[in-house]
């Protein structure tokens, strides 16, 4: 455990491949991943803001109970709030965050949070959500990916063609991904329904690509503000679109509905190539 660079208490991981990952308590929120290779893979913003309350800018980012807006605060009040390391052993770390009088304010239902980081040549991502009270709970997630690209207007997201997206840019309407990947050329804010298990972001570093696979989510989000919305961000600098493609493992479409002390738990598995 040590200070990070933005003073905000975290947990460093290492692995004997040369990878390594940064988990800061607040938000349970990884902020950096190396690659075995030595590369950052992972988007964080010079300007992101860590205190209390602050969503941080980049990294992964948990969304629960609410993805996007709604009657919650935007993305839910997880990735806002401080959770407790639990377990911490070479590679490996979790930490846990259970619901408290503010959360019940907001939303009034008895929870356990847990998120788990394990690092080898690839990293693991697993948040399990627990109903710890006597009534079901409907929620969405989400993992929000903030990958590092050299330019997102020469990389493409594979894997998405055929399915169904919701086009948040285009008020919300559905189409069909008719392309053989996905190129980001201007705004982009998509929900693919019920995709694949696994997508890649080709050319993500250099000449190399990021894949990422996941369990339990079904739905990817495919998002970059960019240049009206980047610099119309107060932690994000204006060029910073060019650096960042979100690629996200979501639960949206269909939300998880948890019965009374029933677990559920969405893993994804980041690699680099």
């Amino acid at each position: 455990m040590h200070e990070s660079g933005n003073g905000e208490d975290a947990v460093t991981l290492v692995h004997p491949s040369g990878a390594s990952a940064r988990i800061t308590h607040h938000g349970a929120h990884v902020v950096s991943w190396v690659d075995p290779s030595g590369r950052e893979r992972l988007y964080l913003s010079p300007k992101a803001q860590f205190g209390p309350g602050q969503a941080i800018r980049g990294g992964i980012p948990v969304i629960f109970p609410q993805f996007a807006t709604g009657p919650l605060p935007k993305h839910g009040f997880l990735r806002t709030r401080r959770w407790s390391l639990i377990a911490h052993l070479g590679s490996s770390a979790t930490f846990r965050i259970t619901d408290d009088d503010q959360t019940r304010a907001l939303w009034p239902y008895p929870f356990i949070a847990e998120l788990t980081v394990q690092l080898a040549e690839m990293l693991t991502v697993s948040l399990r959500i627990t109903n710890s009270g006597d009534s079901p709970f409907s929620f969405t997630a989400a993992l929000h990916n903030y990958f590092a690209v050299g330019n997102v207007q020469q990389s493409a997201v594979q894997g998405l063609t055929g399915l169904v997206y919701v086009d948040k840019v285009l008020s919300g309407g559905r189409y069909i991904e008719e392309a053989s990947e996905l190129c980001v050329n201007g705004e982009t804010d998509r929900i693919y329904i019920s995709g694949p298990r696994q997508v890649t972001i080709a050319t993500a570093i250099g000449s190399s690509s990021t894949v990422v696979g996941a369990d339990g989510f079904g739905d990817w989000v495919v998002w970059n503000p960019w240049r009206e919305g980047s610099a119309a961000l107060a932690d994000m600098g204006s060029e910073d679109y060019l650096e960042m493609l979100c690629v996200e493992a979501a639960r949206i479409s269909d939300p998880v509905v948890l019965d009374a002390r029933a677990a559920w738990c969405g893993t994804e598995v980041i690699g680099a190539t």
